[in-house]
């Protein structure tokens, strides 16, 4: 039919509270986008299906979340009726009376991550927040304690005659004087002011550089517990404390730490090993409460609280015997409950003999050696680790699993230490984990993991065949020895002996050969193994034997067109014709990005592909997004252009069905909405999200679950063409401008989604609100 048609905005009441579109003949000299009854037709599909769900999905593209553990707690304060809480790298406060935690970040206004201290003062209503970088934030808050404006000081952070670390560590205050412990010496902060009125360094013997570890006033003196020991000197106005020959050294009992000293109520308590706490009386210690078992000794605003095995004593008695205590850090009391700081469970609330643990929901650490990929929507965090020689790290045991925008962690005692490798194998729907030097796990993603086979205990990498079969590396520097080892599905293990066994990673090519990447400590480079024909290719950096730019190759991942990318010290290489490894002479190819090998120079330390076939590519000094060749650069992140934690990526995982990309670093993990997804194999479920989009929204609208190529057209009311793109995998964005690059207006907008060969197609419509 060479009829055209254009959409009018009107709309006709139909039985069902529906609505139908009208269309009319458009004259051929309009200057409207025409469509034909084609178009017409998929728009009154939308009219009759359900294919778009509408809501507003957690992983927006372009947008960052943190992800860090709030169970290393380190220092609390009651804020009014809130509790505040900072562990290594997150931040939250918690309300009693609602039982509710509530995340803060760099995003709330926050300057950074790395809070070391927090202390409220209570006449300003404002919470001092100390930083591992030296930088402070003052935070006013209402009366309940909910957070307002930010006011911030840099001046230690920028202090360029300061050398070294600039951490805060703690805080005294006398009047409008706060004391700052810092890793350098002593910081006089005015707090009615906001301005450092002194600073005090090289308080130690003879002026030498001293970490200061808390403070304490008692005794008419002020006492520093510092790296070269207990200091004291006469608080008094007269008294230069800047000059180190007014701090003396004093004694403390034999084995009690000095980080076990602390003032309360201007009297001076220490923790001695074996007999308990002791005071500071007349120049000298004595015991004044007998604990055998003690620890260490922490205080709140009116008395001390000694530690010891899974419990807490006050001078009156036991306060607390539980066995979920770790290794206490701060306490305070507030709102009829005492509340600890735990570095290993958390914000904990004791309230009588009950506890209960209110952080919240996070991974358990914040370091991790590898990120991997279980079921659909969710990504497993594995904190364990081994050494280029191949020796164990020896990590806390577990891991953690990211599941519907939610962490849950797997710490039973009955599960290993070094989980450093896993594997989702869809036949039977189970999830593999390989532990370094704890065998080979599995579990279905609810229940605890169960172990598979012990007997093979040390294994670096997990890979799973077409035919639903556990491909395992189990490496040894030694040589001769069964390295590789494939699960079969009916249960039995079978052994193959390739010519290294110092293997990092394992990958299965579409020919079902075996790649795998070679300890550089052993001279690095890479094999390849084909398990049918026990055949062995070795590739280093020599011309015919691989042309690697590197014999240190540091990852490795098939693309979906099969080809296998390497990354080196030295920037990228690819395979572009894996099946033929073992013939002849084999040279892997180097794209060229600006005039230059792709990332020469760069130690590439993580890979994946994500839906779109791009290329995210993780080196030391930053994150990098290139098109489905290496020949395009779409994003670049740092720590200094983005919320990274550090410029150095350890690992990188994509969930596929919403494209959200996890990057591991050694200073925490972050996740970034990622503008690609698997692509679906029908239309089925897909979703339209923000929608409705609000005045306040500026980020990318996503088309989520199309098959792959879809062409994606958004159209107004009166049936103009606002934008056309092509789906990158299963995802297609739009934002929000038309092609002339102005914004969107408010109306309804429609959504066409039309298969690459055409005969599929599906529609939605778009609220926009401006």
């Amino acid at each position: 039919m060479n009829n055209e048609y254009q959409v009018l905005n009107s709309e006709y009441p139909i039985a069902k509270g529906g609505m139908v579109v009208k269309a009319v003949h458009c004259p051929a000299h309009s200057s409207v986008i025409r469509y034909s009854l084609f178009t017409i037709r998929y728009l009154a599909l939308f009219i009759h299906c359900s294919f778009f769900i509408v809501h507003f999905a957690k992983a927006q593209p372009g947008v960052w979340h943190s992800h860090p553990s709030f169970l290393s707690t380190q220092t609390v304060a009651a804020v009014q009726n809130k509790i505040y809480c900072a562990s290594e790298n997150g931040f939250f406060y918690y309300d009693p009376t609602a039982n509710e935690a509530t995340r803060l970040s760099h995003d709330d206004g926050f300057s950074e991550s790395g809070i070391s201290q927090l202390f409220y003062l209570s006449d300003q209503k404002r919470l001092l927040i100390g930083y591992r970088s030296g930088t402070i934030d003052l935070l006013s808050v209402t009366d309940s304690g909910e957070p307002g404006n930010i006011t911030t000081i840099t001046l230690i952070r920028d202090a360029t005659q300061i050398q070294g670390s600039k951490r805060i560590n703690h805080l005294t205050r006398t009047g409008n004087d706060a004391y700052l412990a810092c890793d350098f010496g002593i910081v006089v902060l005015d707090v009615a002011r906001g301005e450092v009125r002194d600073t005090y360094r090289n308080l130690g013997p003879n002026g030498t550089p001293v970490t200061v570890f808390s403070t304490a006033l008692a005794n008419d003196s002020i006492y520093a517990s510092t790296s070269r020991g207990l200091l004291a000197a006469r608080f008094a106005p007269t008294v230069n404390l800047a000059f180190f020959g007014n701090w003396k050294t004093v004694s403390l009992p034999p084995g009690t730490s000095v980080q076990s000293v602390v003032g309360v109520a201007n009297r001076l308590y220490a923790a001695i090993p074996g007999q308990g706490v002791a005071e500071r009386q007349g120049g000298r210690w004595a015991v004044v409460k007998s604990l055998p078992t003690i620890t260490g000794l922490l205080a709140t605003a009116t008395e001390w609280i000694a530690t010891a095995l899974d419990q807490l004593q006050r001078a009156s008695g036991v306060l607390l015997q539980n066995a979920v205590l770790g290794e206490p850090k701060e306490i305070t009391e507030a709102v009829g409950s005492f509340w600890v700081a735990d570095s290993l469970s958390g914000l904990l609330r004791i309230t009588g003999t009950v506890v209960q643990a209110v952080s919240p929901d996070g991974p358990a650490s914040d370091v991790f050696q590898r990120l991997a990929v279980g079921q659909s929507g969710q990504v497993l965090a594995l904190p364990g680790g081994f050494t280029d020689d191949l020796k164990p790290l020896r990590r806390r045991r577990g891991f953690d699993q990211f599941r519907n925008g939610r962490w849950q962690n797997f710490l039973a005692s009955s599960l290993p230490t070094d989980f450093v490798t896993a594997a989702y194998n869809p036949t039977d729907q189970r999830t593999y984990l390989g532990s370094f030097g704890g065998g080979l796990w599995s579990f279905d993603n609810q229940n605890l993991p169960e172990v598979v086979n012990r007997t093979v205990a040390t294994i670096s990498s997990l890979a799973v065949d077409p035919n639903g079969e556990i491909w395992l590396a189990t490496p040894s520097l030694a040589l001769g020895q069964a390295t590789v080892q494939v699960r079969r599905k009916t249960g039995p293990f079978q052994s193959f002996a390739p010519s290294r066994g110092d293997i990092h990673q394992l990958i299965i090519d579409d020919s079902g050969f075996l790649w795998m990447r070679l300890s550089a400590y052993n001279g690095g480079g890479m094999q390849v193994f084909d398990p049918k024909t026990n055949r062995t290719r070795l590739l280093y950096n020599q011309s015919g034997e691989g042309d690697l730019p590197d014999r240190n190759v540091r990852s490795l991942v098939k693309d979906r067109d099969g080809l296998i990318w390497v990354g080196t010290d030295n920037g990228m290489a690819v395979f572009d014709n894996p099946s033929a490894v073992f013939t002849g002479s084999v040279n892997a190819y180097r794209p060229v990005f600006d005039r230059r090998r792709l990332l020469s120079g760069e130690s590439v330390t993580a890979l994946v592909v994500d839906g779109g076939n791009r290329k995210w590519i993780g080196t030391m000094n930053g994150l990098y997004l290139f098109n489905e060749d290496g020949t395009v650069l779409i994003n670049t992140f740092t720590a200094d252009n983005s919320p990274l934690p550090s410029s150095q990526i350890t690992d990188i995982a994509i969930e596929p069905t919403t494209g959200e990309v996890f990057i591991a670093t050694p200073n925490g993990l972050v996740s970034y909405g990622g503008t690609a997804s698997e692509p679906a194999p029908v239309f089925a479920g897909i979703t339209v999200f923000p929608n409705p989009v609000r005045p306040d929204f500026g980020g990318l609208v996503s088309i989520r679950g199309l098959v792959e190529n879809t062409v994606v057209k958004i159209m107004d009311a009166g049936g103009q063409l606002v934008f056309e793109t092509r789906s990158q995998g299963g995802t297609a964005t739009w934002n929000l401008r038309d092609y002339r690059g102005r914004a969107a207006e408010t109306g309804v907008y429609f959504v066409f989604a039309v298969a690459p060969d055409g005969r599929e197609g599906v529609a939605g419509k778009l609220a926009v609100v401006r």
